[in-house]
């Protein structure tokens, strides 16, 4: 579908000649007066406007201008007049007309500036999604171990290399932090980075939300929409949860990535993909192409380069390193004094398997910031290390003695039964209607059971 671009003059003759020379490129629709005019930005939602500077009753198209960018201040609107001067320009610029050009123009130079003009939009709108990611913090991967200096190699090899990439590992590893810093060392580090959650959009919206959609498309749809594929650009896209796509989705990412192309939902104008997709998944692919749950052709797409990130119980020797790292980042982001992360609860730490990784120990990390008094707080399933010995709370009495004595066999027998389900699940790769099976029980009891372990 052709750019759409609305004429603004009350000579009808001019109007039907200009639209001879740009209907071939252009779908042009025209208004012969001001009332019209903002009728037609509502209703059909240009992507440029022309707008004559003069009218014979006297309106003054800087009026005009002005309503219509009150109602949309994106809008791209170039003036055109035969009463061309110097202030008449500044003062349509100053109130924000993209440019201005004589009403006899040069058709190329027209062109030209029409093709700018709808640039200029889309660099606006490229520009506020960079704009909010840089403003958010990703910064460098904390970490010394074997296991993190693969991935950091990894990470430095692919970065230069545009074939798509994709990150697997379990919930809260840093699969998006991995996709960031393979955009920001890479050439298109000045591009957008822009990251779609497949799981949180719900299926019938995904495709509208990446590929974008024209007015009428659907209930709602009252305005034409870039998509994320046309915001990210000369960037990087990043799909996160990329199993949770539906298999039409599948389909259209698929011929995005052997076509470098893709329509707006409801749209017939194929849009240039030029972006590179990084995706992520803390599913296991392979047996979801097994199962007729994913494409194969799409997944051999997609894992041109590898990236599988460790979880924290591979990599214990950098939890040091990391509660360092949250300390300082949490006291400086909530303007917290620093608070000196005790010896012993580091220890106690090291000894827990941390199942929700990297994003569970910086939720303990912020508790233990923000908190006070809360020097000893662990997760529950964490051995307690000799240092904690002292802290029980001595009974006096024996009913004291007996009702603590039960408080701790209960502790101790959650701490077995979720070191028990950690485990299952991993087994069964987090496909909890499975993990039920293996055990023998319903599929609710297993929620029950873990919603008892804080799971």
């Amino acid at each position: 579908m052709h750019p759409k671009i609305l004429l603004v003059d009350d000579d009808k003759q001019f109007i039907n000649d200009l639209t001879v020379l740009l209907e071939n490129d252009y779908s042009v629709i025209f208004a012969q007066n001001e009332k019209e005019a903002l009728h037609k930005l509502e209703e059909e939602s240009p992507d440029v406007v022309l707008l004559d500077l003069l009218f014979n009753d006297r309106v003054n198209g800087l009026d005009i201008l002005r309503e219509m960018l009150s109602k949309d201040p994106n809008l791209p609107v170039i003036m055109m007049t035969d009463y061309a001067s110097v202030e008449t320009a500044i003062d349509a610029i100053k109130i924000g007309a993209f440019d201005y050009i004589s009403k006899t123009p040069n058709m190329k130079e027209l062109h030209l500036l029409i093709k700018r003009s709808l640039q200029n939009k889309l660099n606006f709108l490229q520009k506020s999604e960079l704009r909010n990611e840089i403003e958010r913090k990703y910064k460098k991967i904390v970490g010394e171990s074997e296991a993190i200096k693969a991935t950091k190699e990894k990470i430095a090899l692919f970065a230069e290399n545009d074939r798509p990439v994709l990150i697997s590992g379990e919930s809260g590893v840093g699969k998006e932090l991995v996709a960031r810093q393979i955009h920001f060392k890479s050439g298109r580090k000045d591009k957008p980075f822009i990251a779609v959650n497949c799981a949180a959009l719900p299926k019938d919206l995904i495709e509208s939300e990446l590929f974008g959609y024209e007015k009428g498309a659907f209930t709602g749809a009252v305005k034409r929409k870039p998509g994320k594929f046309e915001l990210a650009a000369d960037g990087t896209i990043f799909l996160d949860e990329i199993a949770e796509l539906s298999p039409e989705t599948q389909v259209k990412l698929l011929r995005v990535l052997q076509e470098k192309e893709f329509e707006r939902v409801g749209g017939i104008k194929s849009i240039k993909a030029k972006c590179r997709i990084i995706s992520a998944t803390n599913r296991n692919l392979t047996d979801l192409v097994k199962e007729g749950k994913f494409r194969e052709d799409l997944f051999y797409r997609l894992d041109v380069l590898p990236v599988v990130v460790p979880p924290l119980r591979e990599r214990k020797e950098d939890i040091p390193l990391l509660i360092k790292h949250f300390t300082e980042e949490i006291a400086k982001d909530l303007h917290l004094p620093l608070k000196e992360f005790p010896q012993k609860l580091i220890e106690d730490f090291m000894n827990y398997s941390w199942p929700g990784n990297v994003r569970e120990l910086q939720n303990y990390v912020t508790r233990f910031m923000i908190v006070p008094g809360n020097e000893n707080i662990l997760p529950l399933g964490v051995s307690k290390s000799d240092n904690y010995a002292g802290t029980l709370t001595i009974p006096k009495t024996w009913a004291e003695m007996d009702k603590l004595r039960k408080e701790e066999a209960d502790n101790a027998s959650r701490r077995v039964e979720k070191v028990f389900l950690e485990d299952l699940l991993k087994r069964n790769k987090g496909n909890i209607t499975k993990a039920a099976e293996e055990i023998g029980i319903n599929r609710s009891n297993l929620h029950k059971m873990m919603k008892k372990c804080g799971m």
